[in-house]
């Protein structure tokens, strides 16, 4: 066999690869994986506390709520009604990696991911709203530290962005809206049954002579 005939032959392959070399040379890079930027201890607490005289807040940012969103990304929520403090909200879901990525990336973009930017690293439960305002206080861990931001603001004005839409990207994740559970429920229409079918199971009372009640 020639080596003329073994060229021709191989020519083809030959134009084939190159082909393939120039495509990928032509295309954009393939994008960083970002997943690999969260930390693996990402653990986080968000939590809105109404001062005195704050009342009736539709917006989730200005009312009583709680999210605690763990490591393996479960994420706690408690957005209709005050919860003690200390006490761990219910369960409402578990977020995918993708959706870890996208909380970490909300934290980087409003200034909270950076430690030395932190307001305390102590125990923000002891801070106390003043009365007219909301405090909305945000526990991060992450990367074997523990740092926390805490801000205030005044219902309805536009201070505190950047606070205001990481609480309000952790709620949309929650399934909390802007209006309590217990404001935005519709009550059912009651109908009168007919009579009380226990009442011959009640306690009897004895008359006196004066016809009073013992």
């Amino acid at each position: 066999m020639s080596p003329g005939f073994l060229a021709r032959r191989a020519l083809p392959v030959i134009l084939a690869v190159s082909a393939l070399i120039s495509l990928g040379c032509a295309s954009s890079p393939t994008p960083a994986d970002p997943l690999g930027r969260v930390p693996q201890d990402l653990w986080l607490e968000i939590a809105v506390r109404p001062g005195y005289g704050v009342e009736d807040r539709a917006k989730v940012e200005e009312r009583s709520v709680r999210f605690v969103l763990l490591p393996d990304g479960a994420l706690h929520a408690e957005a209709d009604r005050p919860l003690r403090q200390g006490l761990r909200p219910a369960r409402a879901r578990r977020l995918e990696r993708e959706q870890m990525a996208d909380v970490w990336g909300a934290l980087v973009s409003a200034g909270f991911a950076e430690v030395l930017l932190a307001d305390t690293r102590g125990n923000v439960d002891l801070i106390e709203p003043a009365a007219g305002e909301v405090l909305t206080t945000l526990v991060v861990h992450a990367d074997g530290e523990r740092f926390a931001f805490v801000r205030r603001y005044k219902p309805g004005d536009a201070t505190e962005e950047a606070m205001r839409r990481v609480v309000r990207s952790i709620a949309s994740l929650a399934w909390a809206s802007d209006e309590a559970l217990a404001e935005s429920a519709e009550l059912p229409t009651r109908y009168d049954a007919g009579p009380d079918p226990y009442a011959r199971f009640a306690p009897r009372t004895e008359t006196t002579k004066e016809g009073g009640q013992k």
